[in-house]
């Protein structure tokens, strides 16, 4: 459970693979964790037999087998076809945008 702290909000990034979903509580991470994933692992990838948690989950992994990439960053328009991958690469944006604030802000001081 790893924070990310961009302009005095910190978000809190599902480590469960495929997920990729972003919150601002370590308790709501928490309880998505709780309800979402710590169930038993039902769905098998049919390709590679690995077992996962939830259809969406599985849903998402099955583009690791194809060349489809249905996740849009709304930054910059790069395609990923996992949430997660998304969720990687805008934190990126995030801290190349945190940084550009403070470097401006000492610019401003001067």
């Amino acid at each position: 459970m790893e924070g990310l702290e961009v302009l005095n909000i910190t978000l809190f990034c599902c480590p469960a693979a495929g997920c990729g979903k972003e919150y601002k509580s370590k308790f709501n991470l928490k309880k998505h964790m709780f309800i979402s994933h710590l169930g038993k692992n039902n769905f098998r990838c049919k390709k590679c037999n690995k077992l996962f948690v939830s259809k969406q989950n599985l849903r998402e992994h099955s583009f690791i087998h194809s060349n489809i990439k249905p996740f849009k960053c709304s930054y910059c328009g790069k395609r990923f076809r996992q949430t997660s991958q998304l969720c990687m690469h805008k934190r990126e944006h995030k801290k190349k945008y945190a940084e550009t604030l403070k470097y401006a802000m000492l610019i401003d001081k001067d």
